[in-house]
C-alpha cells in the first residue's frame, strides 16, 4: 500500500507540473506522514547527513573547473589542436568537433557544459566552412554527450556515491567505452560529410601541428594531472632513495586541483582570464550547482525511503523469481532507461534508479561497474532525445533552431550512441578491463 501511494503521489505531482525535486521529496514526505514507516524527523536527518558527504563536493568543483576552462581560453586551444590534426581529412572540421568534445570531456565531466563550450566556438566555424546547419548542430549536440562517459564524469560520481562503488574504478571503466563511442562518432562524421560537398583543407604543416600542440599543452596537461593524481604512479628510485608510488589525491581533491590549474593556465599562461572573470564565473555556476543539489537532496530522501520500505530488495527477489537471465534483465533495463530518458535528466535518473536497479543487477551476477556504464550510456541517449534532453536545449540556444529541429539533426548521429549502448551492454569487458587492472 505504501509503495502504491508513493508512486501515485509522485506521478500526480509530475502531471500537475511540479518540479522533479518537489515530486521526489513530496512523495516521500507525504507517504511517511500518512503511513509512518519512517519518522519524518529521521528523513530530514538522513537528508542532511547524505549532503554532508566529501564525495558530493566533487560535483560543484568540476562544474566550476569546466566554466573556468571555457572562459580562460583553454577550449579554443583544444579546437586549434583538433583542427590541426584532423582538418585535412574529408569532414575534417566535423571530425575535429568530435575530437574537441573528447578533449574537453576529459576535463569537464558534464555533457551540457561540453556542448556549450565547444558549440559556441565551432558552430560558427562549421557554417563558415560550408557545412549545413543540420550537420553542424547534430555533430555538436551528439558529440557533447560523451562528456559524461569519460572521466571525470558527474553521473559516475553520483552513481558511486549512492551505490558505494569505487569512483576511481568507475572513472577507469568509462575510458574504453568513451574511446569507442568517440570513434563511432568520428566514423559518423566522415560518413555524413560525403553529402556536404565541403572542400578538403590542406594538411597542416609539421611546424603548424607542433605549434598547435605546444600552445594547447597546458590545456591537455589538466586531464593528465587529474588522472595521474587519482590513480597514482609506480614507485621508482631517485638518487638512491626509493619513492613510493600510489594515488596522490581523491576525485574530490582532483576537482579542486582542476580549478587551481584552470585559474593558473587561464590567468598566467593564456592571460585570457581576469580576476573579475573568476567572480563572474562563480556567480554563474552557483545557481546551476544549487539546482543539482536541490534535486540531489530530494532524490536521496526518496531513495532512502524506498530502501527502508524494502523496494530494491523486493525488486531483486522479483527478478530472481521471474527467472530472467542477465541478458534479458539488461535488455529490460535498457528499454526502461530509454523511456525514462524522455522525461528525466541524468542526475535524477542516477539518483532514483541506481539504488533501485543495482541490487537486482547484482543478484544476477552483473558487475555494478558494468551496470554503471550501461546507465550512463542510456543517460547520454536521454540527453539528445526530447522533451527534456538538455543537450538539445543548449544546442538550440547556440544555433537558434527549434529543439525539435535540433533533434532531427541529431537523429543520424544517434545511431552511434545506440551502437555504443549495445556494445557496452553485451560485452562487459569493454567496461571492466581497465578497472580489473587496479589493485
Amino acid at each position: 500500500m505504501t509503495v502504491a501511494f508513493l508512486a501515485i503521489v509522485f506521478f500526480a505531482l509530475i502531471v500537475i507540473g511540479a518540479p522533479i525535486a518537489v515530486a521526489l521529496g513530496g512523495a516521500a514526505v507525504l507517504s511517511s506522514i500518512i503511513f509512518s514507516p519512517i519518522p519524518t524527523g529521521i528523513l530530514g536527518q538522513k537528508l542532511l547527513t547524505n549532503l554532508e558527504h566529501f564525495t558530493l563536493m566533487a560535483v560543484p568543483f568540476f562544474f566550476l573547473a569546466a566554466a573556468l576552462m571555457e572562459n580562460g581560453g583553454l577550449v579554443r586551444r583544444l579546437v586549434d589542436l583538433a583542427t590541426a590534426l584532423l582538418g585535412h581529412f574529408k569532414a575534417g572540421l566535423g571530425m575535429a568537433t568530435v575530437l574537441t568534445c573528447i578533449f574537453f570531456a576529459a576535463i569537464s565531466g558534464s555533457s551540457p557544459a561540453t556542448v556549450a563550450a565547444v558549440g559556441n566556438i565551432l558552430y560558427p566555424a562549421l557554417l563558415k566552412e560550408g557545412y549545413s546547419k543540420k550537420f553542424s548542430i547534430g555533430a555538436i549536440c551528439t558529440s557533447g554527450s560523451i562528456g559524461i562517459l569519460l572521466p571525470p564524469s558527474i553521473p559516475l560520481i553520483l552513481y558511486g556515491f549512492v551505490t558505494e562503488t569505487s569512483i576511481p574504478k568507475l572513472f577507469l571503466a568509462g575510458v574504453v567505452p568513451g574511446v569507442i563511442y568517440g570513434l563511432l562518432l568520428l566514423f559518423t562524421a566522415r560518413f555524413l560529410a560525403t553529402r556536404e560537398g565541403v572542400e578538403v583543407r590542406q594538411r597542416a604543416a609539421v611546424g603548424e601541428m607542433g605549434r598547435a600542440f605546444r600552445v594547447s599543452f597546458p590545456a591537455l596537461l589538466l586531464p593528465i594531472v587529474i588522472i595521474v593524481g587519482i590513480y597514482g604512479f609506480p614507485g621508482f628510485e631517485l638518487f638512491g632513495m626509493q619513492v613510493d608510488g600510489g594515488a596522490i589525491f581523491t576525485p574530490t581533491e582532483a576537482a579542486l586541483v582542476a580549478i587551481a590549474l584552470a585559474v593558473i593556465v587561464g590567468m598566467l599562461i593564456y592571460r585570457e582570464l581576469k580576476v573579475r572573470d573568476v567572480f563572474n564565473v562563480v556567480a554563474a555556476t552557483v545557481p546551476r550547482v544549487g539546482m543539482i543539489f536541490w534535486v540531489t537532496a530530494n532524490a536521496l530522501m526518496f531513495g532512502y525511503f524506498i530502501t527502508k520500505i524494502g523496494v530494491p530488495a523486493k525488486l531483486a527477489q522479483l527478478v530472481l523469481d521471474a527467472g530472467l537471465s542477465p541478458v534479458q534483465f539488461l535488455l529490460c533495463v535498457n528499454v526502461l532507461l530509454v523511456i525514462v530518458g524522455f522525461f528525466l535528466e541524468g542526475v535524477p535518473t542516477i539518483l532514483i534508479f541506481a539504488p533501485l536497479l543495482e541490487p537486482a543487477a547484482r543478484s544476477l551476477g552483473i558487475d555494478p561497474i558494468h551496470f554503471a556504464i550501461i546507465m550512463v550510456v542510456n543517460i547520454e541517449l536521454g540527453l539528445i532525445t526530447p522533451p527534456v534532453g538538455m543537450n538539445l536545449f543548449v544546442a538550440s540556444s547556440i544555433s537558434g533552431m527549434s529543439v525539435l529541429n535540433v533533434f532531427r539533426a541529431a537523429l543520424p548521429w544517434i545511431a552511434a550512441t545506440l551502437t555504443a549502448l549495445l556494445l557496452v551492454t553485451f560485452i562487459p569487458q569493454i567496461s571492466l578491463y581497465l578497472p580489473a587492472l587496479m589493485k
